[in-house]
């Protein structure tokens, strides 16, 4: 580790050496057991350094908690003892009528500082003996250096990944965060997999080689990880399915991602080389930091997609993710057209009570019609606002309004047709089939109303619940309420918006003749067509 004396030191010489290495350790025990700071440490050790070795002066220069350089002195040093140390790193030298020892501090070949001793004169047991004693305090020394050091690159690593981790959109954090990490240590090869917290058969995955973004699911894709991710899926996150063969990694390390209350299994981070070489403990240490702070921001992030996923789309939360200042940009409240619809199950109060009656059994019914009436509002872009009852309502336009208005109604219909039909193929299921002849219905229906109104759309009330406010959206309620079995209504301003349509789909759609109906709590008279799809 140390340079090395060239003669055999004497009986009285190794006693000294001994008195010396044990006083030395003492101090350095004590300061770790009082968890003193460098600059405290060094203020009890020099004392003993100085009466142990006959030395006029000692010095030390070193990195501080902080990583920053920093040099400590004490004895008959001159004022920029830094500076003679700098100028003398290694070796013995004269300097006026003084003689300075030094060397440097290293482990394992890394240097983590140099340390001098200053003597009046030639020391009195010569240069050989004074580079012994320098070697023997060396020797206590180094080590704990490299451990404050690696201590406290440990700490400032910690602070950068949360603060790398902390930005808005989770992938830019993850990028930065390995970033940071291979500024420090070897990364040749790192994958992240973290299962989707809305879709619970969807794994996402992300590889960096070298701390550079390398692949991701969708964007940039891996082709073998690619066809473990569909095959096996989250299983790809169970601690015995090893990743080794996948990757062609002979050496590979897994850290799994686990989070919540019930410590769920969130995901796995896997370090892992081409090659036979590994990895130091070091690195297996840091690699441990960034997954316990990676596990916590997983934990925040599946929450934002989980409130998100209320309301929008898989594509729609990735791409408002993407933002940084999504909310503020694109879900604060704004007025503007939209299009909405609202599509409520015929004959719904007699089917509960005279056909489902239990409550779970209305309850599992709904959740199915509904769970597809929604992901046919996504299908087309549209938001699901919410659900009174059995009714499902859904805005088209929110949260981006990058369609023109006539775009929005020609989703918002396209939306009310595929309702119509999904809802009419449930009727070949056997329980339905027994419902509906229960009550003398040839099937199950929906009836849907389509509006498109100024409203005022955005994320409102203590949940932070994404709908919508506008007389529009009274009105549509009101129409759908006059529809009966499998009918769609449209406004007036619906039909004009399509007048320029070249979807021939909905230039086909026929139209019934204009009606007008006053309704509860609406001033004027709706002015509707039936619409047939």
């Amino acid at each position: 580790m140390n340079s090395p004396a060239s003669r055999e030191p004497t009986l009285d010489e190794l006693c000294a050496l001994r008195e010396l290495a044990r006083a030395v350790d003492e101090q350095m025990e004590q300061s770790l057991r009082l968890r003193d700071n460098l600059a405290r440490t060094f203020r009890r050790l020099f004392p003993v350094v100085l009466q142990q070795t006959g030395a006029a002066g000692v010095v030390v220069s070193t990195r501080d908690e902080e990583l920053a350089t920093a040099c400590w002195s004490a004895g008959e040093f001159p004022s920029d003892a830094a500076g003679l140390l700098r100028q003398q790193p290694e070796g013995a030298g004269q300097h006026g009528g003084s003689v300075l020892v030094s060397q440097a501090l290293d482990v394992g070949g890394e240097t983590v500082g140099h340390l001098g001793l200053l003597f009046r004169g030639e020391p009195a047991a010569g240069r050989l003996q004074a580079a012994r004693l320098l070697e023997e305090v060396a020797e206590q020394l180094d080590g704990a250096l490299r451990g404050v050091q690696l201590a406290a690159e440990k700490h400032h690593l910690i602070l950068e990944l949360n603060t790398e981790l902390a930005r808005p959109v989770f992938e830019h954090g993850m990028d930065g965060a390995v970033a940071a990490l291979a500024d420090r240590v070897r990364l040749p090869e790192l994958l992240l997999l973290h299962r989707d917290p809305v879709d619970a058969g969807r794994v996402h995955y992300r590889t960096w080689h070298g701390g550079r973004l390398a692949h991701e699911d969708g964007a940039r894709p891996l082709a073998s990880l690619e066809e473990a991710v569909r095959q096996r899926g989250v299983g790809l996150l169970e601690k015995d399915a090893s990743l080794k063969s996948l990757l062609g990694a002979p050496r590979s390390v897994e850290n799994m991602l686990v989070g919540g209350v019930a410590g769920d299994v969130l995901g796995k981070l896997v370090l892992w080389s081409g090659d036979a070489e590994g990895f130091d403990s070091f690195t297996l240490d840091l690699l441990h930091v960034l997954a316990s702070s990676l596990s916590q921001r997983l934990v925040d992030h599946n929450r934002e997609r989980v409130h998100l996923s209320q309301f929008f789309s898989g594509p729609v939360i990735d791409q408002l993710l993407e933002e940084p200042e999504y909310e503020s940009r694109y879900l604060s409240p704004r007025d503007e057209p939209v299009a909405i619809l609202f599509a409520d199950i015929n004959g719904f109060t007699r089917l509960c009570e005279q056909v489902l009656e239990s409550p779970a059994a209305i309850g599992g019914f709904v959740d199915r019609w509904s769970a597809a009436v929604v992901r046919c509002v996504w299908a087309h872009g549209g938001v699901f606002d919410k659900m009174v009852g059995d009714c499902v309502i859904g805005l088209f336009g929110p949260p981006f309004f990058r369609s023109t208005v006539q775009e929005r109604v020609e989703a918002a219909v396209r939306t009310a047709r595929n309702i119509q039909r999904l809802t009419e193929e449930m009727s070949a299921d056997r329980e339905v089939a027994r419902m509906a002849e229960e009550l003398s219905l040839p099937g199950l229906g929906v009836a849907i109303g389509v509006n498109v109104a100024p409203t005022y759309c955005g994320l409102f009330g203590p949940n932070r619940a994404y709908t919508g406010f506008s007389s529009g959206m009274n009105q549509a309620a009101r129409l759908q309420s006059l529809g009966g079995f499998r009918e769609t209504l449209v406004m007036d301003s619906v039909r004009e918006a399509l007048a320029g349509t070249q979807d021939p789909a909905l230039q086909a759609i026929r139209y019934g003749e204009l009606r007008e109906q006053a309704v509860k709590n609406v001033a004027r008279p709706l002015r509707y067509y039936r619409a047939q799809l």
